[in-house]
């Protein structure tokens, strides 16, 4: 079995980052690396949840095997390359002194021991990646959502002062 594990701190709350992990089917539109995803289930959270995503020209699918709210997400990512028996993502979320620490976790098990050093090489890859999946949810926590809610603040302000003048015409 090979893992990698790797953490950042972001400057949100809990609820703020659960939020968006939680949105299951919509991790493209803060990944940069998923090009297209889409619910393959009914069920939008929880274990048993099914996702599709799309990177570049390869997808696959990830089954949610571990649903803890506010704290913790693993799925199964399936429609890899045969010589893993079993691919598995694991978010954990936890208070730090910045907001929230969020670890992600690949455990690679390789289908027979010869293909344990491609396991290796696999989640160093991986780790890769997910490292890219953290910078992309930190910039999404800390500069689009709060950009997104100022957006709306200000669209309001400008309704109601549209409605203001409207009043006094």
């Amino acid at each position: 079995m090979a893992t990698v594990t790797r953490k950042t701190n972001v400057s949100c709350s809990l609820d703020e980052a659960w939020e968006i992990l939680s949105a299951f089917g919509e991790i493209s539109g803060w990944a940069t690396n998923v090009s297209h995803s889409c619910l393959l289930s009914h069920q939008q959270e929880g274990e048993g949840a099914c996702r599709r995503i799309q990177t570049g020209n390869t997808s696959v699918t990830e089954h949610v095997t571990k649903w803890e709210n506010s704290r913790y997400l693993a799925y199964e990512i399936r429609g890899l390359p045969p010589v893993f028996k079993n691919v598995t993502n694991s978010w954990t979320l936890e208070p730090s002194e910045a907001g929230v620490q969020l670890s992600l976790t690949v455990e690679i098990i390789p289908i027979r021991r010869p293909a344990t050093p491609i396991a290796g090489i696999a989640s160093l890859i991986f780790g890769r990646i997910n490292s890219g999946m953290l910078k992309d949810l930190k910039n999404f926590l800390e500069i689009t959502e709060p950009l997104k809610k100022f957006e709306r603040q200000i669209s309001l302000l400008h309704l109601r002062i549209d409605e203001m003048e409207s009043r006094h015409e």
